[in-house]
């Protein structure tokens, strides 16, 4: 009988990411698996699962929002649909373990299949702990960290539902996609690349970053003159109103473009996510991070900055001339590219770690 695994995430691409790093493995180590990946309705996700063939099944998520709004309330009904939704969805494709890095749509999967007696494994990110997996944890039967800080925090189970603590969360790092190191990745046609100027990477992730998006048109006309730059918007976002032949913009990149210019990349502009910075660490990029405001990805770059892992840029001091000066300076500066690049490579563990979860998954599921 072969191992039935449910995985979860979306709403962004930030936890989609490592699933399809650690689904890869599951599939290398256990062929005949059957796995089935369960998002959100409308994210970004089932244009990149359904890349890798594999089945997908759409919830609507619930957000609960840490402000007063009167979405508040509207989405308690959502949330009881989810979860009678995710009910269905377990109890039909009855899994041996669920695999979640952390999301919305994941709270009622994980409860529906925790009620109907199904093992969870959940990987944490970020340095601080989701809402969303602070919910899910006193369920959990194994929980993993990419961060060592975030392990020694991290305890799966909770007084409220076992009368002891249950062992520390296992830190082991971040999981990336193996295509990421892939060397003879084609060069796609639709990208018209030079050897003329260096390569800047703007990234504002899956779901993409008005701030990001805003900054860069205005910026683009004088970061044209010593870059050539690819710009992902995001998934629905308009394209931007600016052209030149050194300026290249994409809503949505495919998984395998996106690793051939992120290796090929010279300076990179991002988000915070954990994903991101996990990709950048793998491949030893120079990157300039501009973290979401009042969200998790704060305290990612809090760790960056602290390392000297890259050059973090709050809300007020992302500006178009700033950045303008700020990435001529480094394009300017290879020594501090350098430290950088070698600073951020020694963050976060990335090399084996989507075998290790995988195996971790499994071991939990059999």
């Amino acid at each position: 009988m072969s191992l039935k695994i449910l995985v979860s995430g979306g709403g962004t691409g930030g936890s989609v990411s490592p699933i399809l790093a650690v689904v890869e493995e599951l599939y290398r180590l256990k062929p005949k698996a059957e796995i089935l990946f369960v998002g959100t309705s409308r994210g970004p996700e089932r244009q990149m699962v359904e890349q890798l063939s594999l089945p997908f099944i759409g919830i609507p998520p619930a957000k609960l929002r840490r402000y007063f709004s009167l979405r508040n309330f509207l989405d308690i009904f959502v949330f009881v649909y989810s979860l009678v939704r995710a009910w269905f969805v377990v109890r039909s494709f009855r899994p041996d373990v669920i695999f979640s890095v952390g999301s919305f749509v994941s709270v009622p999967v994980c409860w529906a299949g925790k009620l109907l007696g199904v093992r969870i494994v959940i990987h944490q990110q970020d340095v601080r702990i989701g809402l969303a997996n602070k919910l899910i944890a006193p369920f959990a039967d194994k929980i993993t960290t990419a961060f060592a800080f975030t392990a020694k925090s991290f305890y799966s189970g909770s007084g409220l539902f076992t009368r002891k603590w249950r062992s520390p969360a296992e830190w082991v790092g971040n999981p990336v996609r193996s295509e990421i190191f892939e060397k003879n990745i084609p060069v796609p046609d639709y990208i018209k690349l030079t050897k003329d100027l260096p390569i800047l990477l703007i990234l504002g992730g899956a779901t993409g970053s008005d701030q990001i998006n805003r900054v860069i048109i205005e910026a683009a006309s004088k970061l044209v003159r010593s870059f050539q730059i690819i710009h992902q918007t995001g998934k629905l976002k308009k394209a931007a109103k600016f052209s030149d032949p050194n300026y290249h913009v994409f809503e949505l990149l495919p998984f395998d473009a996106y690793a051939y210019l992120l290796q090929k990349a010279h300076l990179v502009v991002a988000r915070a996510g954990l994903s991101t910075i996990t990709e950048l660490s793998a491949l030893g990029k120079a990157a300039v991070i501009v973290p979401m405001p009042e969200s998790h990805q704060e305290d990612n770059a809090v760790i960056l900055n602290f390392t000297s892992s890259a050059v973090v840029l709050n809300k007020q001091q992302f500006t178009p001339d700033n950045l303008v000066k700020t990435l001529t300076d480094l394009n300017f500066d290879p020594e501090k590219q350098k430290i950088m690049a070698q600073n951020i490579s020694r963050l976060i563990p990335t090399l084996q770690v989507a075998e290790k979860l995988a195996k971790i998954v499994i071991k939990t599921g059999e």
